[in-house]
């Protein structure tokens, strides 16, 4: 979901991923590879956990949340260690690989437009924890998903406007996700591909959320209005688009990119040169699950349970820039003043995407490429 991600959300994914020097000092640096996590834990793939370790296999763009990672520590005695595989969509795909015989305890990050790939291999073992009836109802994933994932965190991408570079072309941003296709923005919209990327996913989604069967009819319009497809969001965001120095001043990101842009600025921004386009926004749920043949299911349940609690849940915006699920969790005054807060974001129920995603995108691709 889900997917910050400046998150990524996998992207959802740079401002996402760099948040693990957000909490050390309000950003982080988007990199492959493993997390260390700030309690200790040995940087290492692969390698056996100990018994006062447990395992969290997760996307690259993942910012472990070090202040809630050490109360659990106090609370558990287990280190977290984090071992990362890509995007969401590639962290997955290895996870299935391995049923059974997992490199870690639980998975997070998957969310829901992949949610039910887990169903296959009986990737997850069936865990709900006790403390899961603070989630609200909407953001559950459904049926049989319910006992296998649970939701940590909700998101929205959502279309961002660079309104000064718009009104140096005479242009106000666009209102909705038709006026995309307006010829006044010819040439200025670029995307992250839904074939590789979560957020570009969860755009797609949206589409069909919004215009129905007629949604490549949409997609061609876009293609004959000069939107430019990019491989993620990195690619989209941090080299494409107009607020990090590119030529498109529309781009395809997060409902909280614009905070982001201030927090990351080091003092240059006192306000985001973004605008969110709020008619363009697709909800997007993060979920976490205990991988079966963990080798500590013990800690696994517990970890999963720590997520819906007080410190991880406050520690998200700041750490991973996506909101807590649990209502009433305090945000940051940055969110307050400039994160965008749609109020009927475009969604699909978790069961069609799951039953319709691949058709959905082998269709893309032969519109698009």
């Amino acid at each position: 979901m889900r997917s910050h991600p400046m998150s990524r959300r996998s992207t959802r994914r740079v401002i996402a991923a760099g948040a693990a020097l957000a909490v050390a000092l309000l950003a982080a640096a988007c990199s492959g590879g493993d997390q260390q996590a700030a309690t200790g834990a040995t940087n290492s793939t692969g390698e056996p956990s100990s018994a006062n370790e447990v395992v969290l296999v997760t996307y690259d763009a993942f910012a472990l949340p070090e202040s809630a990672a050490e109360a659990f520590r106090a609370q558990t005695g287990a280190t977290i260690r984090v071992v990362t595989s890509g995007d969401a969509g590639a962290m997955l795909t290895k996870a299935l690989l391995s049923p059974g015989a997992p490199e870690g305890d639980v998975l997070f990050g998957v969310d829901n437009t992949l949610a039910t790939r887990v169903t296959a291999e009986e990737l997850l073992e069936p865990f709900t924890p006790p403390n899961a009836g603070v989630v609200p109802d909407a953001d559950r994933p459904g049926g049989e998903l319910d006992e296998l994932l649970t939701p940590i965190d909700t998101a929205a991408v959502c279309v961002n406007a660079d309104v000064g570079a718009l009104a140096a072309r005479g242009l106000q941003p666009p209102a909705t996700l038709a006026d995309l296709a307006d010829p006044r923005y010819r040439d200025l919209l670029v995307v992250p591909s839904p074939v590789t990327s979560s957020p570009g996913l969860a755009f797609l989604v949206g589409t069909v959320a919004r215009s129905g069967d007629d949604w490549p009819a949409y997609w061609e319009s876009l293609r004959a209005n000069g939107v430019r497809v990019r491989p993620s969001w990195d690619d989209a965001y941090q080299t494409d688009y107009s607020a990090s120095g590119g030529d498109r001043p529309l781009v395809v990101s997060y409902a909280t990119s614009p905070p982001a842009e201030v927090l990351f600025s080091e003092g240059a921004l006192s306000e985001p040169k973004s605008v969110v386009v709020e008619d363009t926004c697709v909800r997007q749920v993060e979920y976490a699950g205990v991988l079966r043949g963990a080798p500590h299911p013990d800690l696994a349940r517990q970890l999963v349970e720590f997520m819906l609690g007080p410190e991880w849940q406050a520690a998200l915006p700041l750490s991973n820039f996506v909101d807590p699920v649990v209502p009433g969790t305090p945000q940051p005054p940055e969110f307050a003043t400039w994160a965008a807060r749609p109020a009927a974001p475009l969604d699909l129920p978790v069961d069609r995407i799951g039953a319709e995603r691949d058709q959905w995108i082998e269709q893309w691709r032969s519109i698009m490429e």
